[in-house]
């Protein structure tokens, strides 16, 4: 398998001029610059800025991903010599595979469940269902891809930095870097690129929280958490607060931006959960590669203190069984899920004792890491199932409302006078039943008798 060459200063320099007019043109195309300015110019001006940016990302990524020589071969400054090498080169590295290495290069599964967090927590928070309202679809659409592209310029920074100890752990060695099959040039292009793209999504199709939480997080994962790897086990409660913050990104694109804590409490609660998700997930990992890591030199608990590190991951289990109840108090879910959410947790718990009991054992880390790979897109799906709508919360907390206002009136009448209390017939709603709505509505009438 060829080597992919580094780019030539020429190339790299038009790359860059490339991808930047792509982003820009693609963020003055959202119309954003035209604010003041409307019909037929903005319009044209949108269209130009939009097809700008189209052809300027398309051919920042051919002059990153082009093959070794192809570029003096289009211009005519090879020699023939020179032909003949670029074409093997071409056969030896397929376009198939160079695909796939810029994938892996990504972590791209990794990603893809990371833009699938965002996508709940979107779901959760948005006012229409991406099922039925094309403009919701679209929104959870961009976000995902948004949140897709960031998530992979973050893993491709992290695999930058970690080429040294990737190429001393069996399970990592064979990546794009390591085996250098792709260079560290391609490798900052491409974070670049994939960076550039999903931010500018982010900012013009949902809100600047949203772009702000996705530039945050790969600034935490390739500046924070990936160099703390080699420092201190504190890594892997810095990756959990990575790992927290997606599900709240989509949470912002869909509330218009707004996590305050009194009206979008829901957003912390699923950030609470994948934080705490993350800790039984990874330490079961790190027990299962603790060789690797050991090999590598990177400071995981699994090799540092087995014990502590099964027993965070039965305490962290343990936390996710009464996690459902927060969303189930905040309105955002059905008591079902609350119910749902606590066997799950259960579940994920009574794995993490096998670890407690064997903490060095790999047969006992692999169950409880693949019950935390089965509960994540479960619950997520449980919760999305169970989730009420907003208008039907705020429904019932208006006539809450009103019926606390009117008791509030009724005893305020109760009183006439020099404390002689009038008698008559007090309704109490049915509406303040509402926390148990399994009882039958039955007019209930308190009688109030007055005293001489």
């Amino acid at each position: 398998m060829g080597v992919l060459a580094a780019p030539s200063l020429r190339t790299l320099v038009l790359a860059c001029g490339a991808l930047t007019m792509g982003v820009f043109g693609t963020l003055f195309s959202n119309g954003y610059r035209f604010t003041g300015y409307h019909g037929d110019f903005a319009a044209a001006a949108a269209a130009c800025y939009q097809t700008a940016g189209l052809f300027g990302i398309a051919a920042g990524f051919c002059l990153v991903c082009h093959p070794p020589g192809l570029w003096e071969a289009v211009s005519g400054m090879a020699s023939a010599s020179a032909a003949s090498t670029t074409a093997a080169a071409v056969r030896q590295l397929s376009a198939r595979r160079r695909a796939r290495d810029y994938l892996a290069l990504g972590k791209h599964r990794l990603s893809a469940l990371v833009a699938l967090t965002a996508t709940a927590g979107y779901g959760l928070r948005s006012d229409e269902s991406p099922l039925t309202s094309p403009a919701a679809a679209a929104s959870a659409g961009w976000t995902t891809a948004g949140t897709f592209l960031t998530a992979l310029s973050a893993n491709t920074l992290n695999q930058m930095y970690e080429i040294r100890s990737d190429a001393l752990m069996g399970r990592t060695r064979a990546r794009p870097l390591p085996a250098g099959r792709l260079s560290l040039m391609h490798a900052g292009l491409f974070a670049a690129a994939t960076a550039g793209a999903g931010l500018g999504i982010l900012k013009t199709k949902t809100n600047d929280t949203a772009a702000a939480l996705g530039a945050a997080n790969i600034a935490l994962y390739a500046g924070v958490y990936t160099p703390l790897k080699a420092v201190s086990v504190a890594n892997t409660w810095v990756g959990a607060v990575v790992g927290a913050v997606p599900p709240m990104l989509g949470w912002a694109a869909a509330s218009g931006g707004d996590l305050s804590l009194a009206t979008e409490a829901g957003a912390y609660h699923l950030g609470a959960a994948l934080f705490l998700w993350q800790i039984p997930h990874f330490h079961a990992l790190a027990v299962m590669a603790r060789a690797d890591y050991a090999a590598a030199r990177l400071r995981m608990l699994a090799v540092a203190n087995p014990v502590a590190n099964a027993r965070w991951a039965r305490l962290t289990a343990a936390a996710l069984v009464p996690f459902g109840a927060g969303l189930v108090h905040e309105d955002v879910t059905s008591e079902w899920f609350g119910l749902e959410a606590a066997a799950g947790g259960a579940w994920l718990y009574a794995r993490s004792l096998r670890l407690s009991a064997d903490p060095s054992s790999v047969a006992a880390a692999r169950p409880l890491f693949r019950a935390s790979v089965l509960y994540l897109p479960v619950v997520l799906a449980a919760m999305l199932a169970h989730k009420r709508p907003r208008e039907e919360v705020a429904a019932e907390v208006a006539a809450r409302s009103r019926a606390e206002a009117a008791a509030a009136v009724a005893m305020d009448a109760t009183t006439d006078g020099e404390g002689l209390v009038d008698t008559h017939v007090a309704a109490v709603p049915w509406v303040l039943l509402a926390p148990f709505p399994f009882l039958p509505i039955v007019p209930l009438h308190i009688t109030t008798s007055s005293k001489p």
